[in-house]
């Protein structure tokens, strides 16, 4: 550990590399969880809520999906909902990958 001067360099060059693989675990989970919401809102507020008021993605994309039955909609609001999850999701490995550099 030649180099390390003070608590911060120990942080970045050696004690935040170590732990990469499980930042990542947990930056993807909470990513993933982040965008599934819309459990927790039709369980306080019902669905579909009053005026809309606590619609997120999910819940229009089970809206379109499940009760409009307009699955080409439905289908391009998956997609769009994939593509934002895995920009952000390369986004972190990208971020995660300058740790310790």
């Amino acid at each position: 550990i030649d180099g390390i001067r003070n608590r911060w360099q120990e942080l970045w060059f050696i004690t935040l590399p170590a732990m990469r693989p499980q930042l990542m675990f947990g930056a993807v989970i909470q990513i993933s969880l982040a965008f599934s919401v819309a459990e927790i809102s039709i369980y306080l507020i019902g669905f579909p809520s009053v005026d809309y008021s606590a619609h997120t993605i999910v819940t229009h994309l089970v809206d379109y999906g499940s009760i409009r039955f307009e699955m080409g909609y439905a289908s391009a609001i998956a997609t769009v909902l994939f593509s934002i999850m895995l920009g952000a999701n390369l986004l972190t490995q990208k971020l995660l990958a300058k740790v310790g550099e």
